[in-house]
């Protein structure tokens, strides 16, 4: 065997052998679908009359107050909330001009899709907030919208097999975000 074909080999062998691990690193990216925290367990509320909205969620999904801090990490979570992909915050905007590497990654796209989020806490009662994160559907039942109902299990379309079943935010993720949607008045 001549040198042009052992080389040729060994770059066939090569090829086949970084195929196959992207193979398996595409196999495990599969396996990575809805693993952040995303439950079948949906928390059981009831609606109440809303004082701007037909419908409100009066009472916390958990029976406890939620954590602001952690209601802007879900807003800004990628494969979670990601509540930024849609919707301007200037509060958050401003923590990405702030200068720290990690709120410019993470703060620092703002989509235009969806209203601004500035002052929300002044148009809706925590209630209508809460139920606006639960079910958009069931909060605006004949608007036109592209948002997900965040804390529901099923009948949504396009959803990746993986995460069939499974609602977006678990119950104390959206009081999070609730807490931190009433800081923005």
């Amino acid at each position: 065997m001549n040198l042009a074909t052992k080389t040729l080999k060994a770059g066939l062998v090569l090829a086949l052998a970084v195929a196959l691990g992207s193979s398996a690193a595409l196999a495990k990216k599969k396996k990575a679908k809805c693993k952040d925290g995303e439950t079948a367990t949906i928390a059981k509320y009831k609606l109440s009359k809303g004082e701007n909205l037909d419908k409100a969620i009066n009472a916390s999904l958990t029976g406890a107050a939620g954590d602001p801090k952690k209601g802007l990490k879900w807003m800004t979570h990628r494969r979670l909330g990601n509540c930024i992909a849609c919707h301007e915050v200037k509060k958050i905007a401003a923590l990405a001009k702030a200068g720290d590497v990690k709120s410019q990654k993470s703060y620092a796209f703002h989509g235009a899709v969806g209203p601004a989020l500035d002052g929300v806490a002044g148009r809706y009662t925590e209630g209508e907030l809460r139920l606006l994160v639960v079910d958009i559907k069931k909060a605006m039942p004949d608007a036109d919208s592209i948002m997900p109902s965040f804390h529901r299990a099923g009948g949504m379309t396009r959803v990746h097999k993986d995460c069939v079943g499974h609602n977006i935010l678990t119950a104390e993720r959206v009081e999070d975000v609730i807490a931190y949607l009433k800081t923005l008045k």
